[in-house]
């Protein structure tokens, strides 16, 4: 089908047939798609590190990993699907991937990335989706994500805060040195209210850390979780 020349897909799990090298199969997969070995292929093999003239037999889940790589983004192809890409490659080979779709993304094209290792989502993706259950319970980008939980404040004052616990949307305070240096989360939508207290206990210090993919994973995924809407 034509749709099939216009779209590169790489599953988490790649089979190879083994008796062929693994030059042989990534030439042979992009004929299945209407394309040719090129320059561009070349390059990758090199930059993945991949010996192309060993069989297929021979290759480490991590080689197998490449050789699906290599011949979907030898493709000009209008979407790339990446379900579990780095599964097996080591952090160079994880760096030279998502340089890669660095690239895809500078040249306009569309990604879709089913990934567990969230620096990598976080790094590389524009919109995120959350899955849990079988169904998507948040979409949106990491920026507007951020917003649905809470930022990380550790805080030191010249006056104590021992009225902290007492305001709307605090979280966890934890002190560092007595009463004038702690740590606490804080609700996104109570953010400003908590820094203008904080303000008035005579600053010393304030760092704030906005919440990281895996935060908002959690969120989701934590066993005082509420199920999913229909469940």
């Amino acid at each position: 089908m034509a749709i099939h020349k216009r779209i590169a897909y790489v599953p988490g799990d790649v089979y190879l047939w083994p008796n062929l090298s693994g030059g042989e199969i990534i030439d042979l997969f992009l004929k299945l798609n209407g394309g040719q070995h090129t320059a561009k292929t070349d390059a990758l093999i090199k930059q993945f590190e991949l010996d192309p003239r060993k069989k297929a037999r021979t290759y480490s889940k991590g080689n197998r990993q490449k050789v699906a790589l290599i011949a979907a983004l030898s493709t000009d192809a209008d979407l790339y699907i990446f379900d579990e890409p780095t599964s097996g490659l080591d952090p160079l080979n994880e760096q030279t991937f998502q340089n890669e779709v660095l690239a895809l993304k500078r040249r306009e094209k569309s990604v879709l990335l089913s990934s567990h290792i969230l620096s990598e989502v976080e790094k590389m993706c524009d919109r995120i989706g959350i899955i849990r259950e079988g169904q998507i319970v948040e979409t949106g980008s990491l920026a507007e994500m951020r917003h649905l939980t809470r930022t990380t404040v550790d805080v030191q004052t010249r006056l104590p805060l021992t009225d902290l616990t007492t305001l709307a949307g605090v979280h966890g305070v934890t002190a560092r040195h007595g009463d004038n240096h702690v740590s606490l989360a804080v609700d996104a939508d109570q953010l400003t209210p908590v820094v203008q207290y904080l303000a008035s206990r005579k600053l010393i210090s304030l760092t704030t850390t906005p919440p990281t993919l895996e935060d908002l994973f959690m969120r989701y995924y934590t066993t005082e979780q509420q199920p999913v809407k229909g469940k």
